[in-house]
């Protein structure tokens, strides 16, 4: 090998190294962002379960529904006697 394949050698070692630190760089920022959003990903996810636990469910719900109904009509047969 010459002197002038050697330099060309390590030039192009150079800049693989370069563009290597550089994808590294890249990684490192993007795995930040994304864990970042998933941070809030997950405290958005939280407020959704914890809203939802906090609303009855459908069979207390339909109980509720059903008591009403059932007080109104009782209510309105014995203002018609």
């Amino acid at each position: 090998m010459s002197e002038q394949e050697i330099a060309e050698l390590r030039t192009r070692l150079a800049v693989l190294e370069t563009k290597d630190e550089a994808q590294e760089c890249r990684l490192n920022s993007l795995e930040i962002d994304m864990g970042k959003k998933f941070d809030r990903l997950e405290a958005k996810l939280d407020e959704v379960l914890r809203a939802a636990r906090s609303r009855p469910s459908w069979l207390i719900a339909l109980t509720i529904s059903s008591l009403m109904t059932l007080v109104t009509g009782l209510s309105v047969y014995l203002i018609t006697l």
